[in-house]
């Protein structure tokens, strides 16, 4: 699996907004892919659980896919993990 650092030098003009997006979902699903296999499971038991293709978690894990913010919580919520947010600080208005 690639790390988050080697898929971003991939990227070449990204507004910062969208980057920081990124870099805040694949911290989520990098926590999800080690949790999948500290529990023991293949890609396919955790696709059976929340109803998605045994390919689509492989893309999903290996950064070939960005998943929206309720799959991600599917995948969270299926092995068992809990999404919280903290040092969250209130962005300043683009106008």
């Amino acid at each position: 699996m690639k790390s988050w650092s080697d898929k971003k030098k991939n990227f070449k003009s990204i507004n910062p907004m969208r980057m920081n997006e990124l870099e805040a979902v694949a911290q989520l699903v990098n926590a999800i892919h080690q949790r999948r296999l500290e529990i023991g499971w293949t890609q396919k038991e955790l696709a059976d659980k929340v109803g998605l293709h045994q390919e689509s978690i492989a893309r999903i894990e290996n950064g070939g896919s960005i998943p929206r913010l309720d799959t991600v919580f599917r995948l969270a919520l299926a092995l068992g993990m809990k999404i919280s947010l903290h040092g969250m600080e209130e962005a300043a208005a683009t106008t």
